[in-house]
C-alpha cells in the first residue's frame, strides 16, 4: 500500500508532505537528506519530533511514485551517478556506454559516453561504471544508480570476492567473463565509498533514460 505522508527532517524544506513529488523536490540531490514515508499523520509527526513510532515508518528506499526510482532514506553522497550500457547485437555487435554524474555540492551535471565496435551488453555496463567512478576523486561518496543486476550483484551479493578467492573462477569452475574490467572495478570501488541503487530500465527514470539514449547513440556510431 502506498504511503500517505512523507516527513522531511533534512532537506530544502522540512516538514510534512502528502504528495511524493513535493517531498522529492526537497530531498533529491540534497546532500545528507533525511526523510521517511508513513501510513498515518500521527506517525509522521512523531518521527519528525523524534518519537518512538518512527520505527513503524518505512524508509524512502521502499517508496515509489509512478515509474520514478525510490532513493534511499538518506543519500549522503558527494556524487550521484547513473550509468547504462547498450549493445546492438549481443554478443559481438557494436555497443555503447554512458554515465550521468551529478556533483551534489554544486548541482553540476556531467555526461560521459563512449563505445566499442565489437562488444557485449555486460561489458558496456561495466565500462560505464568504471568510467564514471574514474571521473570522480578517490575517497568520494557515490550513490550509483544502475539497471544492471550483473554489476550490482557482483558487489552486493559478494560474487566478486568469491571469484577472486577461486582465482577468478565461477562456482562451476568456468573462468569469469570480463575479468579485465572486474579487476579495474574492484580497485575503483575499493578507493571510493559506493552505495548501489537499482532502477528498472526503460521505466521513465529521466537520467536512466538519458544514459540509455547516449549509450545507444554511441553504439550506432560505432556500427557505421
Amino acid at each position: 500500500m502506498a504511503k500517505k505522508y512523507y516527513a522531511v527532517k533534512r532537506g530544502r524544506k522540512t516538514g510534512l508532505f502528502t504528495v511524493w513529488a513535493e517531498c522529492a523536490a526537497q530531498v533529491q540531490g540534497f546532500q545528507g537528506a533525511v526523510y521517511k514515508g508513513f501510513m498515518t499523520e500521527v506517525e509522521a509527526h512523531d518521527w519528525l519530533s523524534g518519537g518512538a513510532s518512527s520505527a513503524n515508518g518505512s524508509t524512502a528506499s521502499t517508496l515509489k511514485k509512478g515509474n520514478a526510482p525510490a532513493p534511499a532514506e538518506s543519500i549522503e553522497a558527494d556524487y550521484i551517478i547513473h550509468t547504462d550500457g547498450s549493445c546492438l547485437r549481443n554478443p559481438g555487435g557494436a555497443g555503447g556506454w554512458a554515465a550521468v554524474i551529478e556533483t551534489v555540492a554544486t548541482g553540476a551535471v556531467t555526461e560521459k559516453s563512449g563505445g566499442d565496435p565489437e562488444t557485449t551488453n555486460n561489458r558496456m555496463e561495466l565500462t560505464a561504471a568504471l568510467e564514471a567512478l574514474s571521473a570522480v576523486p578517490e575517497g568520494a561518496r557515490i550513490a550509483l544508480f544502475t539497471d544492471s543486476q550483473y554489476l550490482k550483484n557482483a558487489f552486493t551479493k559478494f560474487w566478486l570476492p568469491a571469484w577472486k578467492k577461486r582465482g577468478w573462477k565461477k562456482a562451476d569452475g568456468e573462468p569469469v567473463l570480463n575479468q579485465d574490467l572486474w579487476m579495474q572495478l574492484d580497485a575503483a570501488f575499493a578507493a571510493r565509498r559506493v552505495q548501489f541503487h537499482w532502477v528498472k530500465g526503460h521505466a521513465g527514470n529521466p537520467r536512466n533514460e538519458r544514459c540509455d539514449e547516449l549509450a545507444r547513440s554511441e553504439a550506432e556510431r560505432f556500427s557505421r
